[in-house]
C-alpha cells in the first residue's frame, strides 16, 4: 500500500510540474483575468491533492505533515502566481495554503471517520485510503486538463 501511495503521490508530482511548466512557457498570452483564475485552480488543487497523499503516506506525523504540507502549498501557489501580476501572486499563497491545509484534514478524516461523526467502521481503512488516493489523483488530472485546455481557447 505505502509503494502505490508512493507511485499516486509522484505522479501528482510530475503532473503538477508538467502544468506549471506548460503554462508557465505561455504566461505572456495570459490576460489578467485568466491568469488569476489559473492561480486560483493549480494552486488549490496542486496543493491539496499533495498533502492529502502526504497525509496519506505519514498517519502518525501529524504535525509535521501538516507544516510541510502548509509550506509546500504556499511555495506552489507562489509559483503559479507569480506567472502573472501581484494580485494573482497573493492569491496563490492563500489558495495554495488553504489547500494544503485541506488536504490534510481531507487525510485526517480518511483515516479516522469518527472525527466527523460518521460512522468508524465506515470503510476499512485500507480502502479508504484507496478511494481517497484514487480520487486525488483524478482531482489532479482533471484541473491539468481543464487547464491546458483552457489555454488553448
Amino acid at each position: 500500500m505505502v509503494l502505490f501511495l508512493v507511485l499516486i503521490t509522484f505522479i501528482n508530482t510530475l503532473v503538477t510540474a508538467w502544468a506549471y511548466l506548460s503554462l508557465n512557457r505561455q504566461r505572456y498570452l495570459f490576460s489578467e483575468r485568466f491568469g488569476f483564475t489559473v492561480t486560483f485552480l493549480a494552486s488549490t488543487s496542486c496543493s491539496f491533492v499533495l498533502a492529502l497523499n502526504l497525509f496519506l503516506l505519514f498517519p502518525t506525523h501529524l504535525e509535521v505533515v501538516s507544516t510541510f504540507t502548509l509550506f509546500l502549498g504556499i511555495v506552489i501557489g507562489a509559483l503559479f502566481g507569480s506567472m502573472v501580476n501581484m494580485q494573482s501572486f497573493i492569491a496563490g499563497v492563500f489558495n495554495g495554503g488553504v489547500g494544503g491545509i485541506m488536504g490534510s484534514m481531507l487525510g485526517a478524516v480518511a483515516l479516522d471517520p469518527s472525527l466527523c461523526g460518521l460512522p468508524a467502521d465506515l470503510w476499512a481503512e485500507q480502502d479508504m485510503m484507496l478511494f481517497m488516493s484514487l480520487l486525488s489523483l483524478g482531482i489532479q488530472l482533471l484541473s491539468a486538463s481543464m487547464l491546458t485546455l483552457a489555454k488553448r481557447l
